[in-house]
């Protein structure tokens, strides 16, 4: 396939898309991975068909690298599975660039990418010249593979001999300033409890500024208080709080979300860091050296030197918003 056929069959796979997800997909993904739920899912699905598969947006971003047709190489992709389709930009990338994708899926979001890629085969075969989904990466030119911070360790073993891009363990962070309001704030309750919290670009750290009252923070989630009512989430939710009363730790609930003083980025499920500061320059400069572990920021105002997204846009990022800051594109170009 041309540029432009493969711009096409995605355009087409969004029109299709459109047309939402069938109840035996949404009940089998979720019987699969019970965090999975519908919701999520179709929401995933709508963030992907609106924001990575229109037309001009999909040829704005490829003339931006100016793609060249030519031999196509193999490209190795492990794919992450802690929310639905996480891994599809990726391939999203390989197949714009021409390249030939090696997947190898997460077992948690196995069900869902092979669907949307059993629809691309059903527009035109010739997907099946683009992707192969297998259990086990071999003869590949180059590699992508996204994990923890333990797996990463045996991703940059096993693949170190191949150009790779190797991604860790990041979390979302939010800055709330005194100009915040209730009703101003209430889309954060997005960035915390979308996919219930299990994205690398969910909020797992709140700075907030010397004056915030925390029932200020909790009155803007009081719409999102049903999460508290799937299992799996309302699992974790108890036992964190039982770890924390036993171990005498200072912590905030409002029965639905944990607030626990600490400087740590990352947190536990149900629960989000928390601390003060009084400068956002000098938050601004704090956030840079934490940049290894921060995927976005999200803020109602500006941090020099961070890119910051607006409250509640944390989960909707563009083609541009490459996972931990390295460009997938640029990397696909340089391996052609």
């Amino acid at each position: 396939m041309k540029l432009a056929e493969r711009i096409d069959l995605l355009v087409k796979l969004g029109k299709r898309l459109e047309e939402g997800i069938p109840d035996n997909v949404l009940r089998s993904t979720e019987a699969h991975n019970p965090w999975f739920s519908h919701d999520n899912v179709i929401a995933a699905v709508n963030n992907v068909r609106k924001h990575f598969l229109d037309r001009s947006l999909l040829e704005a971003w490829a003339e931006k690298y100016k793609i060249k047709e030519s031999t196509s190489k193999k490209i190795g992709i492990v794919m992450a599975g802690n929310i639905p389709l996480v891994g599809f930009h990726d391939f999203l990338c390989c197949f714009i660039s021409g390249h030939i994708s090696q997947v190898k899926l997460s077992d948690r979001d196995a069900v869902l990418f092979t669907y949307l890629v059993s629809i691309m085969s059903d527009i035109d075969s010739g997907i099946e010249n683009y992707i192969n989904i297998i259990e086990r990466l071999e003869s590949y030119d180059a590699v992508i593979a996204t994990g923890s911070d333990t797996t990463s360790k045996y991703f940059e073993k096993y693949f170190g001999a191949v150009p790779h891009i190797i991604r860790k363990n990041r979390s979302g962070v939010g800055v709330i300033s005194k100009q915040s309001t209730i009703e101003s704030l209430s889309p954060i309750g997005n960035d915390l409890f979308n996919y219930f919290g299990l994205g690398c670009r969910n909020i797992s750290k709140l700075y907030m500024e010397e004056g915030v009252e925390l029932d200020t923070f909790y009155k803007s989630l009081t719409s999102f208080k049903e999460v508290i009512n799937h299992n799996k989430y309302k699992n974790n939710y108890d036992y964190t709080y039982a770890l924390y009363l036993m171990n005498k730790e200072e912590f905030y609930t409002d029965d639905v979300l944990i607030m626990r003083p600490n400087k740590d980025i990352a947190s536990r499920i149900a629960t989000v860091h928390y601390e003060y500061y009084t400068d956002p320059i000098k938050l601004a400069e704090e956030l840079r050296l934490h940049q290894d572990e921060i995927q976005c920021v999200v803020s109602d105002i500006e941090l020099p030197g961070i890119k910051v997204f607006p409250f509640g846009e944390a989960q909707i990022p563009s083609l541009n918003d490459y996972a931990d800051g390295i460009d997938t594109m640029a990397f696909l170009q340089a391996s052609n």
